[in-house]
């Protein structure tokens, strides 16, 4: 796949996700209807759906968010850095990202700590699901590149007997 299918792959997914994530808090805050719609941009419609300023800042963040993913994760950019520093790196600018994102929409209000620290437990919520996601894909991935190996492996011993060649020795 080329890398700008990816980017709009990985955009469209985050979005999806994006969007199943603030329709469910929606939902569930409903109950609250007029205190959330006086204090979010994200609630203006509490229960009933998400204005179309939403759904194109949600829309900007998971296109940002595709980008850093491409940033971070291409060894173009960063030919020699450790997985690990990626995945850091990685998480730490989506998290200050979506911060500015959530500050310049004012998706909540500055003032209000508890939105904040509900914010940064929604990103922790995000991060583990995002995170136990990544790592059964990237099982499933390597037990498919161990089957390919094995069956490219078992192809070359069956060529090597059929022409008497002994490779072991090598």
């Amino acid at each position: 796949m080329s890398e700008n299918r990816r980017i709009v792959a990985s955009t469209a997914e985050i979005f999806t996700l994006s969007l199943l994530f603030v329709s469910a808090f929606n939902l569930a805050l409903r109950g609250n209807a007029e205190e959330m719609r006086q204090l979010s941009a994200l609630f203006a419609l509490c229960g009933e759906g998400l204005t179309l300023w939403v759904l194109g800042e949600l829309l900007l963040l998971s296109v940002l968010i595709s980008l850093l993913r491409y940033l971070w994760f291409s060894h173009r950019v960063f030919p020699n850095m450790l997985m690990l520093n990626r995945i850091t790196f990685m998480l730490v600018s989506v998290f200050v990202t979506s911060g500015l994102c959530a500050a310049v929409f004012r998706w909540f209000p500055l003032d209000m700590w508890e939105a904040w620290l509900g914010f940064v437990g929604s990103f922790s919520l995000a991060t583990a699901v995002s995170f136990g996601v990544m790592v059964f894909r990237t099982g499933r991935e390597s037990r498919r590149y161990q089957q390919t190996l094995a069956a490219y492996n078992g192809k070359c011993e069956n060529a090597a007997e059929g022409t008497g060649e002994n490779h072991d020795d090598e």
